[in-house]
């Protein structure tokens, strides 16, 4: 039940720890998964604001298989760039409003194992791989600097995540995402005449 326990402990925690060998999660330990994810996820909605999207069971088992291996590629230094990139495979369906937020149970974490992963090697292929995955997600990746501007369409389209989004950044004060108009345009939005009290230099990085 190692998929499980990590699971619970990070949900739970906010810690992790991992064995120290790549391994393959058997149907009882992603089931148990599933439940613990369900539950966390009937819990979480309820602080978000507006209406939460629905609950993807596919994209939050993916989100934590994901991070799990993430984390023991991080910890077991000799895995090679063939194994890293097949062990961390991108998520195959479509990204809906359903598959961010299920996600982000669990990818809320990345920009702290990213830093962390950055910060012991920082030409590694992984540092790469996540940088691949945050890009891809993000709603779950302020805190990333990225190599380039992501796709905040998605995100922008539901007024629970849109704000979620928006307040992240405030909080990050995430400079390099108010390159996308509608972070620009959103932050004046929530933030009015009190801009300056949130993010005193937000104007001036602006210009």
């Amino acid at each position: 039940m190692e998929l499980s326990s990590f699971i619970q402990t990070l949900l739970t925690e906010g810690k992790v720890s991992v064995i120290g060998k790549l391994i393959c999660f058997n149907a009882e330990d992603t089931q148990a998964t599933k439940k613990i994810l369900q539950q966390y996820y009937q819990e979480d909605q309820k602080e978000m604001p507006f209406i939460a999207p629905g609950y993807s069971e596919e994209a939050a088992i993916w989100a934590a298989e994901y991070f799990y291996k993430a984390v023991q590629v991080t910890v077991i230094r000799d895995a090679g760039e063939e194994t890293v990139r097949e062990k961390l495979f991108a998520y195959k369906e479509a990204i809906s409003h359903e598959a961010i937020y299920s996600a982000d149970l669990i990818l809320r974490y990345l920009p702290s194992l990213f830093n962390l992963a950055k910060g012991l090697a920082p030409m590694d292929i992984l540092v790469q791989i996540l940088n691949e995955a945050a890009l891809l997600w993000p709603f779950s990746s302020v805190g990333i600097e990225l190599n380039k501007q992501p796709n905040d369409e998605m995100i922008f389209s539901h007024p629970s995540l849109r704000l979620t989004y928006l307040d992240r950044i405030i909080q990050h004060k995430a400079k390099q995402r108010i390159a996308s108009k509608n972070v620009i345009d959103g932050i004046h939005e929530i933030a009015g005449n009190h801009l300056s009290f949130f993010w005193p230099d937000f104007e001036r990085i602006n210009k």
